[in-house]
């Protein structure tokens, strides 16, 4: 078992990053506070080789240092923010 606040960090990643897939695929914007997704990029840093191995994530998609923070999360699952 898990500890709540890991549990409650994995929970949210799950659903903002989903989320952003729905908003491309709708034609809508993603905004999350940038508290939030400071956070989160911390935290799938720390998890997302283990999420990679377990079929969670793609291969990582190169983003510049620089990009949004949304941008870097994104990139770190796999996914492309040039999709929108």
């Amino acid at each position: 078992m898990l500890p709540a606040p890991v549990m409650g960090d994995m929970i949210v990643g799950e659903l903002a990053v989903p989320s952003w897939d729905l908003a491309v695929a709708t034609g809508q914007r993603l905004d999350l506070p940038a508290d939030l997704l400071a956070h989160l990029h911390d935290t799938m840093s720390a998890g997302v080789e283990r999420g990679r191995e377990m079929g969670l994530y793609g291969p990582e998609v190169a983003v510049p240092a620089d990009a949004p923070t949304l941008d870097r999360i994104l990139g770190l699952t796999g996914r492309d923010p040039a999709w929108t």
